[in-house]
């Protein structure tokens, strides 16, 4: 017993270079069986060994490139929408000042009608007929004239209306009764304030339906960002430290 203890201690050191010798030729073995097929000689294990870096090289450079393009789509897009919450709150300020212009026309309106009023009860009574001196005509289209820029001065005339009254067309007759004239005035300005009332109206729909549609942008915008955040977020777990780009103030303001 004692000798075959002498025997195995003595040649400790040569089994375990064996077993060495033995491991190596395994882990050799399994790296050939892990080379793809054909690939045995040196030179051929070399190439592949390239390759194959190269390969992983290429696949990190084409993630990192998606990446930094989904941070960039999410810096853009987030601009974009800013912008658009800027321009929503510029349309709902327009639509604020459309609907004071609706209230202030239809208010002109009312003094126009009210004028027209008092002008026809005033043209009830009649004038007198009387021959019209070239004194009371040339005093008539004074007063005329005066009275026309007088009211395109208030915004009772439109730039046609006062062009007509200064050249007497279009029912502007120099040579009617004061009473008359101040009918065909007033008549003039109904016409016109109306017709400013029905501009106004038109514009405060377009400026409600702008609004609506800048509104609707925003809203479409606002979900694009938060989805564009979450890829580059995610983007930015896989770029190294030294690779991330600046981070953008990304808060978009609010729009109804």
């Amino acid at each position: 017993m004692d000798f075959a203890v002498e025997i195995f201690v003595g040649n400790s050191g040569r089994m375990a270079a064996i077993w060495l010798t033995l491991i190596l030729l395994a882990l050799v073995a399994l790296f050939a069986l892990a080379l793809p097929r054909g690939v045995h000689r040196p030179r051929q294990i070399s190439a592949w060994l390239a390759a194959n870096a190269e390969q992983k090289r290429a696949e990190a450079e084409r993630r990192a490139a998606e990446a930094a393009e989904a941070i960039r789509y999410a810096d853009e897009i987030t601009v974009a929408a800013r912008g658009a919450a800027h321009t929503a709150e510029r349309h709902r300020e327009e639509c604020q000042r459309a609907q004071a212009a609706v209230e202030g026309a239809w208010q002109a309106y009312q003094r126009a009608d009210a004028s027209l009023a008092r002008a026809r009860r005033a043209a009830a009574y009649g004038v007198p007929q009387t021959p019209v001196t070239d004194e009371e005509r040339a005093d008539r289209a004074q007063a005329l004239r005066r009275s026309a820029q007088a009211a395109y001065r208030r915004g009772d005339l439109s730039d046609t209306q006062l062009l007509d009254a200064l050249t007497h067309r279009n029912g502007w007759d120099p040579a009617l009764h004061p009473v008359e004239q101040e009918l065909v005035l007033a008549r003039a300005a109904v016409t016109h304030r109306f017709s400013a009332y029905q501009d106004a109206l038109d514009a405060e729909q377009a400026a409600w339906q702008a609004s609506d549609i800048a509104t609707a942008a925003v809203r479409s915008l606002r979900q694009e960002v938060a989805n564009a955040e979450a890829l580059a977020e995610a983007a930015r777990a896989v770029l190294p430290e030294n690779a991330l780009p600046a981070r953008s103030a990304r808060r978009v303001p609010a729009a109804a």
